[in-house]
């Protein structure tokens, strides 16, 4: 067994561990030696996690908008516009569209590039022109205008699967960089990060 598979596998146990208990959903804060914190600990039997490094990214993530049903919820720091349709960016916005034209409730989250007194140069001209193809196929897309980087990689389908981790939709992270991802399917957990999209504020169509 190679390096990689030994370090995917400890991984997977990592967030298994986390899951084996009885089902249940706790708010965590001061009374757990954290004062000021407000998260979420999810506990539950009912969860599948999958380890996803580096190019196994891209397939698994395309592979799950195919097959979505009810809704994809998409928050991402970074979507890089190309002119040619034969990228692993340009094949994810394709089946974003080809789930809206099938019903699908497909909407985005972009970050605007703009903040903390400085800019991502590329962002803005990644948001005009994404903005415009999604919306042309009746997509709806938000920016976040505010002073606060959405630094986010996140992707919530059906309300049952959650990938998250640090995979950009950029051909260098899809193609070439080291990348870590999760894909967690639980109700509880997607409900979660449903609850963080429905709340991303301020934006602005």
């Amino acid at each position: 067994m190679n390096t990689r598979a030994i370090v995917s596998i400890a991984v997977l146990l990592a967030f298994a561990a986390g899951f084996m208990s009885a089902e249940m959903l706790n708010d965590i804060g001061s009374n757990n030696g954290m004062p000021g914190v407000n998260v979420t600990e999810i506990s539950s039997n009912n969860t599948t996690v999958m380890v996803i490094n580096d190019r196994d990214y891209f397939p698994v993530v395309i592979n799950k908008i195919n097959e979505a049903k009810k809704s994809i919820h998409v928050v991402m720091f970074e979507m890089v516009w190309s002119n040619s349709s034969t990228t692993d960016v340009a094949k994810l916005g394709s089946a974003l569209v080809n789930a809206s034209h099938r019903g699908v409730d497909v909407k985005l989250i972009f970050e605007d590039g703009h903040t903390h007194g400085f800019s991502f140069t590329r962002l803005p001209y990644y948001v005009e022109k994404w903005s415009s193809y999604f919306k042309s196929n009746g997509i709806q897309v938000k920016v976040d205008w505010s002073n606060q980087t959405t630094h986010d990689k996140l992707v919530i389908i059906d309300g049952t699967i959650v990938i998250v981790g640090s995979t950009n939709w950029s051909d260098s992270a899809l193609e070439y960089n080291h990348e870590a991802d999760a894909l967690i399917e639980n109700k509880d957990v997607a409900r979660e990060y449903e609850k963080y999209f429905q709340n991303k504020n301020p934006l602005k169509n």
